[in-house]
């Protein structure tokens, strides 16, 4: 795999459409600042799918959209294209060329492209993954990079390592799964809450079951309380309505009338007022016609005035500008006279300006012919200092090598002594290494055993865990279905106790005497006979099915009561009923009947009643189920079928209820309990497993700890195996090196001595060509003093000359000027003599109109003094109409308040019943007249029924808001308490599923980033030892508990130095160890090419040499693109060598060549031209 091309278009700078062609080998790209070398390189990331514009240098994505220059327009589309030669298949697609392309246009639409075919962006990454190249990668190599690896900012350092190793997917693994941890136990914080505000929620329905069926009972009263006030509250008024209804009408009728008549006493005010207006009128005309006489005759004296002072003032004018006019005859003359003196004057001096131009040409020539002498001679003093001082500068090259040489063979002799004590020290330390690994290895298999029997108690305590909390949502469920019984069977008693306090279902006559009860006397009713019976549900239903409708009888007092009822009943007829006197109950008979299934012995009576009870029951059995029924006398009684529940059997459910609900009220506290103990075992296992995590936790970082132990041991056996062996090969390389070294000096020391002598001889030839450079010089002073002298000759000409020009316009337009005034004085005599002659004809007409104007305005003041009189006499006609008026006026206001008055009385009854109305069809939500039919009598008085009406809007208000949806709503949030409870488990165990993923996350990214950093560490020391010759560094992680948090440091020595941090070296022994780093990561997961975009600029001569040499030594297994400055470079690496150039402003251009030697060099520098050019300017 290979890059073969690099399109752009509409790219920043490279606004046309332009192509890089890369050979295998090396590629330079070179040329000035800010020509947009660096744009290729930008291009190359974005194209790998750069989305940072900050990596990119912009601010916004659109930036890198060609904007324009002084001479183009901008572009809307940027497109850049990297070509790939696939023929090993590496990209895994069925081409032997791969195209990947992006485009961006202004509105905003990206695109991607593989083969010209549009794409995903995660296509391109998933076909480039795991060959080296992405946005990501360490493809593009740049000097803010070695900015970041010096920097004091441990982030900027470790977030190199971290590409390389591809731990940053991890980390966002991570932090995603912290994330959900994170709302996993909040969710279960909410969900617990929720669980227990649903369980209060449940418990909190059941009393408003309770409270509900209290307000029904208590509505039923105040409608009947409120509906008997409402209807005597509306008979009271309605006499009072009646009667406001007839004055309403008879003011109605009389309203109109008094109305008819402010109207004509109006009509006649209003006649008043028209005569007293019209007189007010010819008054008001006469007025102005006065004043207007006024005014115009005192216009006519001021316009008098005015011509007399105007006359006045045109005779003084007239006699100045006969003044003015003889002196501009005398002006005229004079200006003549000097304008031709002017013209004189000029033509001189165009001729003594026509002699010192010609004279200033001449001399001009002649110092312009000096000065090109001069200039080849100052060309050739410098070709000669140029060539002299190269030979010297190439001799001092030559002497500082010479010097390096002799510095580098005497550290190699100190080297080699050294050499030889260290292989010594490192066979110790070898086998000190051996030992150290081989009681690691045993520490780390006792760890391993150690967690592995952790992990087995780890999961037998989450077993636990799942089996505590199964039970513990068993028991919450049965509190719950223990709440719920307790619940129903509460509604249910409450219910049953409000009909048996409604006595719902007895009979209506037996209720109408009930409620009747006080019209009788105290005592005369006793009350129903079911009252004073009990017994159990099955027998109830026996005795119910046997008495029939005498169930319903009435207990009274004695034969007396029962004669007084039978009257009421004789004028109600409320329907049948029986009475029971007690007085008149048959006797009794000892203890009654003693045999099985007799009724009486069913049931249990109270006094009174207990007579009547053994008399109806005594004696009778029940035949089979209660189907018939058979007395002391043989009959056989067969009931007709019930259709409900009557009084006893409701009363027998009562008692049973009861009971129920206190059964259920303890099994409710034994479910508690119950849940409460299986909470505490819960809890318990949950200590127990959290414990047991702990443990394997610790174990488990106990075991990466002695795998990292055992790591490190290994790596330093390995270390201490491969420094032997490094030790032993570096001697025999400083022995090669040494005799290399002594022939350098030898062949160095000749070329010095042969330079010295050149540059000795290239002095006297410098030296010959300055003397004639000195008297080139002295000639073209002397011609600079002639050309300065006719300069200033000519210049003085030319100033007189543009004097006597500027006085001869000057004196030209002044007699231009005076004739004209002249000629204006003349016409302004004329212009004053005519208007003096109209001004005095206009002055006697004026005279004679005033006497005119007089006359008039005396007769027009004698005529405004009769219109007064006139005024005066219809003002009293108007105020006699007034006062009529006014008495009219009180008379029907009085009629209309007294109408107004009745009328709000009519208003505030007809709204008070109104308001009644709407009250109570608002609140019983059906018509008023129905409200009324169906309201029953109630005998007690307006106050003492406003008083109960209050204490029932009392009661009712303080029962509070009333649910009457109470039983649905507990069932749903039965219901939803269930879904809660499944759904925490489900939380619970998902939160240990995402701690267990966090460990795997951690544990796989610590071993990711602890391999690529042994990786990078061994290409970093290679690397080093290539650039340097020799020398030592490595790579320390600050904290090797948690290599994914801590800092990585970076130590070096340079040959001959101790080791120490690179913050202490100097800036280019900083750069090249930075170098080396990067490109031990990039070696750690390499590329197909890799672009350097001037990372060699902070290095020197010598280490641009080393910076060579790698390169040669990598270019046959990756290709470079170099993006540079420096000539060594290109010279000794380039195999081809692109030229960037701003040909037009702000528009970047190619040039393409391929060179060998020293030629391109100079090339760079300009020199000389470009040999063999393999392509054209390309733009």
């Amino acid at each position: 795999m290979r890059l073969t091309k690099l399109e752009l278009h509409g790219f920043k700078s490279f606004a046309d459409e332009t192509e890089l062609v890369f050979e295998p080998g090396v590629t330079a790209i070179v040329g000035p600042n800010g020509c947009g070398k660096s744009n290729v390189s930008d291009a190359v990331r974005w194209v790998l799918g750069e989305q940072r514009a900050r990596a990119l240098r912009g601010a916004k994505m659109e930036e890198v959209i060609f904007q324009g220059s002084s001479a183009r327009r901008p572009v809307n589309i940027a497109e850049v294209s990297l070509h790939f030669e696939n023929d090993d298949g590496a990209l895994g697609v069925p081409f032997r060329e791969v195209v990947i392309t992006r485009r961006l246009s202004r509105s905003g639409e990206s695109d991607y492209l593989l083969n010209r075919a549009p794409c995903r962006l995660r296509d391109i990454h998933d076909m480039v993954r795991g060959t080296g190249l992405g946005a990501d990668s360490g493809v593009v190599i740049e000097s803010r990079m070695i900015d970041a690896l010096l920097s004091d900012r441990p982030d900027e350092r470790r977030e190199l390592f971290e590409e390389a190793a591809g731990v940053g997917l991890y980390r966002d693994r991570k932090r995603s799964t912290e994330r959900r941890l994170e709302e996993t136990a909040v969710d279960l914080g909410r969900l617990d809450d929720l669980i227990s505000e649903v369980q209060t929620q449940v418990r909190s329905l059941a009393r408003q079951r309770r409270r509900a069926e209290k307000h029904v009972e208590l509505n039923r009263r105040r409608f009947v309380v409120e509906i008997a006030l409402a209807s005597r509250e509306m008979d009271a008024w309605r006499g009072e309505l009646e009667r406001l209804e007839q004055r309403v009408r008879r003011l109605r009728d009389e309203v109109p009338t008094a109305e008819e008549s402010v109207a004509a006493a109006e009509a006649a005010r209003d006649t008043a007022h028209g005569a007293r207006a019209a007189a007010e009128g010819r008054r008001g005309e006469l007025t102005r016609l006065v004043s207007e006489q006024r005014e115009s005759t005192q216009q006519l004296r001021s316009a008098i005035a005015v011509a007399e002072e105007r006359q006045r003032n045109a005779l003084a004018r007239r006699e100045r500008a006969e003044q003015e006019r003889r002196e501009g005859d005398t002006t005229v003359e004079r200006v003549a006279e000097d304008l031709e003196r002017a013209r004189s004057q000029r033509a001189q001096l165009e001729s003594q300006l026509s002699l010192a131009s010609s004279a200033l040409v001449g001399h001009v020539a002649e110092e312009d012919a000096v000065r090109r002498a001069l200039a080849e001679a100052r060309a050739k003093v410098e070709a000669a200092e140029r060539v002299a001082r190269e030979m010297r500068e190439a001799a001092h090259r030559d002497e500082l090598d010479r010097q390096a040489a002799g510095r580098e063979l005497h550290d190699l002799e100190i080297r080699r002594a050294a050499l030889v004590d260290e292989q010594s020290q490192l066979a110790d330390s070898e086998a000190a290494v051996r030992r150290e690994l081989e009681q690691t290895e045993e520490n780390l298999a006792l760890a391993r055993e150690r967690n592995t029997t952790l992990d087995g108690a780890l999961a037998a305590a989450l077993a636990a865990v799942r089996a505590a909390r199964d039970a513990d949502s068993a028991a919450r469920s049965s509190r719950l279905r223990a709440e719920e019984a307790q619940t129903a069977l509460a509604g249910r008693l409450n219910a049953l106790e409000a009909l048996e306090r409604d006595r719902v279902g007895l009979a209506p006559a037996a209720a109408r005497l009930l409620k009747d009860r006080r019209r009788f006397g105290e005592g005369a009713i006793i009350g129903p006979l079911s009252d004073y019976i009990s017994t159990d549900a099955e027998s109830a239903s026996l005795v119910e099915r046997f008495l029939g409708a005498t169930l319903h009888a009435v207990l009274v007092r004695d034969r007396d009561a029962a004669e007084a009822i039978r009257a009421w009943h004789a004028a109600t007829n409320p329907g049948a009923l029986l009475l029971l006197p007690a007085d008149s109950a048959p006797p009794s008979d000892g203890d009654g009947p003693s045999e099985e299934g007799v009724l009486s012995r069913l049931v249990s009576s109270e006094s009174p009643a207990e007579a009547w009870v053994r008399t109806l029951l005594g004696s009778v059995t029940s035949l089979e189920g209660g189907t018939g029924f058979v007395d002391a006398r043989g009959a056989v009684w067969l009931p007709a079928s019930i259709a409900g529940a009557g009084p006893l059997r409701r009363r027998a459910e009562i008692s049973t209820s009861r009971r129920d609900l206190l059964d259920a009220r303890a099994n409710l506290e034994r479910a508690a309990g119950d849940a409460d103990a299986k909470r505490g075992e819960l809890e318990d296992a949950e200590r127990a497993s959290a414990a047991a995590n702990e443990a394997v936790h610790v174990s488990s970082r106990d075991v990466a700890e002695k795998e990292d132990l055992f790591t490190a041991a290994t790596r330093r056996h390995h270390r201490a195996v491969r420094e032997a062996t490094d030790a032993s090969a570096l001697l025999e390389r400083l022995a090669e090196r040494e005799s290399l070294l002594l022939e350098t000096i030898a062949g160095i020391d000749q070329a010095i001595s042969q330079k010295e002598e050149g540059a000795t001889s290239l002095d006297a030839a410098v030296a010959e060509a300055r003397r004639g450079l000195f008297d080139t010089e002295a000639g073209q002073d002397e011609a600079r003093g002639r050309r300065t002298a006719s300069e200033i000759a000519s210049a003085q000409a030319q100033a007189r000359l543009q004097v006597a020009s500027d006085r001869e316009r000057h004196l030209h337009e002044e007699h231009i000027s005076a004739s004209s005034r002249l000629a204006s004085l003349q016409s302004e005599l004329v212009t004053l003599l005519s208007a003096d002659s109209e001004l005095a004809e206009q002055l006697v007409g004026w005279q004679l109109d005033i006497d005119a104007r007089q006359a008039t305005l005396e007769d027009a003041e004698a005529r405004l003094a009769s219109s007064e009189v006139a005024v005066k006499a219809t003002d009293a006609e108007l105020d006699g109409a007034e006062h009529a008026l006014t008495d009219f006026r009180h008379k029907a206001t009085g009629l209309v308040d007294e109408l107004h008055t009745s009328e709000l009385r009519l208003t505030e009854l007809s709204g008070r019943r109104a308001a009644i109305r709407e009250r109570l069809e608002t609140e019983w939500r059906r018509p008023l007249e129905d409200l009324l039919d169906s309201a029953e009598s109630v005998e007690d008085d307006d106050d003492s029924l406003r008083l109960e009406a209050a204490q029932l809007r009392d009661q009712v208000d303080a029962l509070g808001p009333v649910n009457p949806l109470a039983i649905e709503e507990h069932e749903e949030e039965q219901k939803r308490l269930e879904l809660l409870t499944s759904q925490r488990a489900d939380l619970a165990s998902a939160k240990l599923s995402l701690q267990q993923a966090i460990r795997e996350i951690d544990a796989t990214a610590r071993e990711l980033f602890l391999g690529t950093f042994v990786q990078v560490r061994e290409n970093f020391r290679k690397i080093f030892m290539t650039l340097f010759g020799g020398g030592e560094c490595d790579l320390r992680l600050e904290n090797h508990d948690a290599p994914l948090e801590g800092d990585i440091e970076i130590h070096a020595a340079p040959r001959g130095k101790r080791t120490q941090r690179i913050h202490l070296l100097s800036s280019g022994e900083r750069a090249l160890v930075a170098l080396s780093l990067l490109f031990g990561i990039f070696l750690t997961k390499p590329s197909p090419f890799c672009l350097l975009d001037e990372v060699d600029a902070p290095l020197d001569d010598a280490n641009i040499g080393r910076f060579v040499l790698m390169l040669n030594e990598f270019k046959s297994n990756t290709q470079f693109i170099v993006i540079t400055h420096n000539p060594r470079t290109t010279t000794e690496a380039a195999d081809a060598v692109y030229g960037v150039t701003m040909q037009e402003p702000g528009v970047s251009s190619l040039v393409s060549v391929r060179m060998r030697g020293g030629a391109v060099e100079d090339a760079i520098a300009g020199t000389i031209p470009a040999p063999e050019p393999e392509a054209a300017l390309s733009a």
